[in-house]
């Protein structure tokens, strides 16, 4: 986690796998690094465009901190560890930004934004530039917002807890712990690989 932390950061639990970083990657790559600049980017009325992309770096480099920092999460025979499971600490205003752009891009999608012949002609051009469909393009930015800031329930609280209580950068979970882990990466392999409709990840 950073150094410093506002008053405005919330803490999340995360699971930062490989899948996931592909995703905040071709969002990244993909999406709105395209719609940031100034040229490609004109026309579209995509509010705030360029701070949607440091807010999402900001986002990624926090999730690759809180990895690095730890701790090690074990399974309770300490032989399997639970790479990714970390707890992270996000800026609302950067995922509050986050979740504006998916409204308007998802908007763009179904022909409701206010501009949507712009915004939604650029999302084609972008998703034949990355091989793409512009719903998935969309979609791996809704995937990464709902991957990064889960709904809390009984097993992200107890895992949370679980981390929180580290011994020297180690966690081993018992056999509780391990099944609300058990259901946690079920629950974010299906956030991320499901194919859903956008709408799941906007209520």
């Amino acid at each position: 986690m950073a150094d410093e932390e506002s008053d405005d950061a919330v803490e999340r639990l995360v699971v930062a796998d490989a899948e996931l970083m592909a995703q905040v990657g071709l969002v990244e790559r993909g999406l709105l690094g395209p719609l940031a600049d100034p040229a490609e980017g004109a026309g579209t009325a995509l509010p705030e465009p360029a701070a949607a992309l440091a807010a999402l770096r900001r986002v990624r480099e926090a999730v690759s901190r809180a990895v690095a920092a730890g701790p090690r999460v074990w399974a309770p025979n300490s032989r399997w560890e639970h790479a990714g499971l970390r707890l992270v600490s996000l800026e609302a205003a950067d995922t509050d930004l986050l979740y504006a752009t998916l409204r308007a891009l998802s908007g763009a999608l179904v022909g409701t934004a206010p501009a949507e012949s712009g915004l939604a002609r650029r999302l084609v051009a972008l998703a034949a530039a990355t091989g793409d469909s512009p719903a998935a393009l969309v979609g791996a930015l809704a995937r990464s917002l709902a991957a990064v800031d889960l709904v809390p329930d009984a097993d992200t609280d107890r895992l949370a807890a679980a981390l929180r209580a580290a011994d020297d950068g180690q966690v081993r979970l018992t056999a509780e712990q391990e099944a609300a882990w058990q259901r946690l990466a079920h629950r974010v392999t299906m956030l991320l690989t499901e194919s859903a409709p956008l709408h799941r990840f906007l209520g």
